[in-house]
Protein backbone atom coordinates (compact mmCIF):
# COMPACT_ATOMS: atom_id res chain seq x y z
CA UNK A 1 0.00 0.00 0.00
CA UNK A 2 1.39 3.39 -1.06
CA UNK A 3 0.13 5.97 0.94
CA UNK A 4 -2.22 8.83 -0.11
CA UNK A 5 -1.23 11.01 2.42
CA UNK A 6 -0.49 15.06 0.91
CA UNK A 7 2.28 16.81 2.73
CA UNK A 8 1.91 20.30 2.27
CA UNK A 9 4.95 22.18 3.80
CA UNK A 10 4.41 26.27 4.44
CA UNK A 11 8.11 27.34 2.87
CA UNK A 12 8.37 30.11 5.38
CA UNK A 13 7.13 27.94 8.74
CA UNK A 14 8.52 24.74 7.62
CA UNK A 15 5.43 23.11 9.33
CA UNK A 16 3.68 20.21 7.72
CA UNK A 17 0.57 19.89 7.24
CA UNK A 18 -1.78 16.74 6.08
CA UNK A 19 -5.45 17.08 5.58
CA UNK A 20 -5.25 20.80 6.67
CA UNK A 21 -4.21 19.48 10.40
CA UNK A 22 -0.13 20.19 11.54
CA UNK A 23 1.68 16.91 11.67
CA UNK A 24 5.08 15.73 12.89
CA UNK A 25 6.91 12.61 11.06
CA UNK A 26 9.01 11.19 13.63
CA UNK A 27 10.57 8.04 13.24
CA UNK A 28 8.37 4.56 14.63
CA UNK A 29 11.57 3.44 17.11
CA UNK A 30 11.61 6.98 18.62
CA UNK A 31 7.63 7.25 19.30
CA UNK A 32 7.87 3.14 20.77
CA UNK A 33 10.71 4.12 22.91
CA UNK A 34 8.60 7.14 24.23
CA UNK A 35 5.88 5.11 25.09
CA UNK A 36 7.86 2.42 26.92
CA UNK A 37 9.76 4.78 28.34
CA UNK A 38 6.27 6.60 29.59
CA UNK A 39 5.09 3.31 30.77
CA UNK A 40 7.98 2.49 32.83
CA UNK A 41 7.97 5.68 34.53
CA UNK A 42 3.77 6.63 35.03
CA UNK A 43 2.98 2.79 35.31
CA UNK A 44 0.71 0.85 32.73
CA UNK A 45 -2.59 1.94 34.26
CA UNK A 46 -2.23 5.68 34.74
CA UNK A 47 -0.44 5.62 31.29
CA UNK A 48 -3.23 4.08 29.47
CA UNK A 49 -5.74 6.32 31.19
CA UNK A 50 -3.85 9.43 30.21
CA UNK A 51 -3.49 7.73 26.71
CA UNK A 52 -6.99 6.97 26.38
CA UNK A 53 -8.12 10.87 27.33
CA UNK A 54 -5.58 12.30 25.02
CA UNK A 55 -6.10 10.13 22.25
CA UNK A 56 -9.78 10.82 22.20
CA UNK A 57 -9.79 13.98 22.28
CA UNK A 58 -7.77 14.02 19.44
CA UNK A 59 -9.60 11.68 17.18
CA UNK A 60 -12.67 13.31 17.80
CA UNK A 61 -11.46 16.60 16.71
CA UNK A 62 -9.78 14.67 13.51
CA UNK A 63 -12.76 13.44 12.66
CA UNK A 64 -14.66 16.72 13.30
CA UNK A 65 -12.62 18.50 11.12
CA UNK A 66 -12.21 16.00 8.17
CA UNK A 67 -16.34 16.19 8.80
CA UNK A 68 -16.17 19.93 8.17
CA UNK A 69 -13.96 19.57 5.42
CA UNK A 70 -15.44 16.73 3.53
CA UNK A 71 -18.67 17.17 4.08
CA UNK A 72 -19.07 13.18 4.46
CA UNK A 73 -21.55 10.92 6.75
CA UNK A 74 -19.99 9.86 10.43
CA UNK A 75 -19.33 6.31 9.33
CA UNK A 76 -17.34 7.15 5.99
CA UNK A 77 -15.31 9.82 8.57
CA UNK A 78 -14.87 6.81 11.41
CA UNK A 79 -13.30 4.74 7.83
CA UNK A 80 -11.21 7.58 6.42
CA UNK A 81 -9.77 8.02 9.93
CA UNK A 82 -8.69 4.17 10.14
CA UNK A 83 -7.26 4.63 6.39
CA UNK A 84 -5.24 7.81 7.43
CA UNK A 85 -3.71 5.50 10.68
CA UNK A 86 -3.09 3.09 8.08
CA UNK A 87 -1.32 5.52 6.08
CA UNK A 88 0.76 7.04 8.74
CA UNK A 89 2.19 4.14 9.36
CA UNK A 90 0.72 3.39 12.93
CA UNK A 91 -0.15 -0.68 11.32
CA UNK A 92 -2.74 -1.66 8.85
CA UNK A 93 -6.55 -1.20 10.71
CA UNK A 94 -9.36 -2.85 8.95
CA UNK A 95 -13.09 -2.03 9.99
CA UNK A 96 -14.75 -5.51 10.74
CA UNK A 97 -18.03 -4.05 12.16
CA UNK A 98 -19.31 -0.75 12.31
CA UNK A 99 -22.63 -0.42 13.77
CA UNK A 100 -24.03 2.87 13.40
CA UNK A 101 -27.29 2.66 14.56
CA UNK A 102 -25.89 0.95 17.92
CA UNK A 103 -22.61 2.48 17.93
CA UNK A 104 -20.78 -0.30 18.16
CA UNK A 105 -17.15 -1.46 16.39
CA UNK A 106 -14.76 -4.18 15.91
CA UNK A 107 -11.33 -3.51 14.60
CA UNK A 108 -8.60 -5.07 13.33
CA UNK A 109 -5.20 -4.08 13.67
CA UNK A 110 -2.01 -5.95 11.51
CA UNK A 111 1.52 -4.63 11.87
CA UNK A 112 0.88 -2.31 14.23
CA UNK A 113 4.19 -0.53 15.49
CA UNK A 114 3.84 -1.64 18.76
CA UNK A 115 3.89 -5.25 17.83
CA UNK A 116 6.96 -4.94 15.20
CA UNK A 117 8.93 -3.27 17.78
CA UNK A 118 8.01 -5.57 20.54
CA UNK A 119 11.24 -7.48 22.17
CA UNK A 120 9.50 -11.34 22.44
CA UNK A 121 6.63 -12.27 23.60
CA UNK A 122 4.38 -9.54 25.45
CA UNK A 123 2.46 -10.40 28.61
CA UNK A 124 -0.21 -7.87 27.86
CA UNK A 125 -2.01 -6.37 25.01
CA UNK A 126 1.13 -3.78 23.62
CA UNK A 127 -1.61 -1.64 21.66
CA UNK A 128 -3.90 -0.22 23.58
CA UNK A 129 -2.74 3.01 22.72
CA UNK A 130 -5.49 2.87 20.12
CA UNK A 131 -8.10 2.24 22.50
CA UNK A 132 -8.46 6.12 22.99
CA UNK A 133 -8.16 6.77 19.41
CA UNK A 134 -11.05 4.28 18.87
CA UNK A 135 -13.10 5.93 21.65
CA UNK A 136 -12.22 9.44 19.93
CA UNK A 137 -13.95 7.88 16.84
CA UNK A 138 -16.72 6.49 18.03
CA UNK A 139 -17.40 10.04 20.23
CA UNK A 140 -17.30 11.40 16.45
CA UNK A 141 -19.99 8.95 15.34
CA UNK A 142 -22.26 9.50 18.49
CA UNK A 143 -21.69 13.42 17.87
CA UNK A 144 -22.95 13.09 14.41
CA UNK A 145 -26.04 11.84 15.89
CA UNK A 146 -26.69 14.23 18.96
CA UNK A 147 -26.13 11.05 21.18
CA UNK A 148 -24.58 11.60 24.73
CA UNK A 149 -23.25 7.77 26.00
CA UNK A 150 -23.06 7.22 29.48
CA UNK A 151 -20.07 5.56 28.32
CA UNK A 152 -17.79 4.63 25.21
CA UNK A 153 -15.37 1.45 26.42
CA UNK A 154 -12.68 0.00 23.58
CA UNK A 155 -10.60 -3.44 24.66
CA UNK A 156 -7.96 -4.93 23.02
CA UNK A 157 -9.16 -8.13 22.68
CA UNK A 158 -6.48 -9.94 21.19
CA UNK A 159 -2.55 -9.14 20.55
CA UNK A 160 -0.61 -10.47 18.08
CA UNK A 161 2.65 -9.89 20.61
CA UNK A 162 1.30 -12.34 22.74
CA UNK A 163 0.24 -14.78 19.67
CA UNK A 164 -3.20 -13.66 18.48
CA UNK A 165 -3.17 -13.75 14.44
CA UNK A 166 -4.05 -10.07 14.47
CA UNK A 167 -4.58 -7.46 17.43
CA UNK A 168 -8.49 -6.68 17.69
CA UNK A 169 -10.41 -3.97 19.29
CA UNK A 170 -14.37 -4.42 20.42
CA UNK A 171 -16.02 -0.81 20.56
CA UNK A 172 -19.17 -0.07 22.77
CA UNK A 173 -21.43 2.95 23.87
CA UNK A 174 -23.40 2.44 26.63
CA UNK A 175 -26.91 4.51 27.34
CA UNK A 176 -29.06 5.00 29.97
CA UNK A 177 -31.73 2.41 30.37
Amino acid sequence: MQPTVQIDVDETSGVWRTDGLPMVYVPRHFMVNMHKETERTLGRAAYAEMLNRSGAKSARYWCQQQADLLGRPAPEIFAHYLRRLSERGWGRFTIEALDPEHLTARITLRDSIYVLEAEGQATAPTCYMFEGFLIGAMQFMCDARSVQPLSITCRESACTAMGAPECRFEVNCTFAA
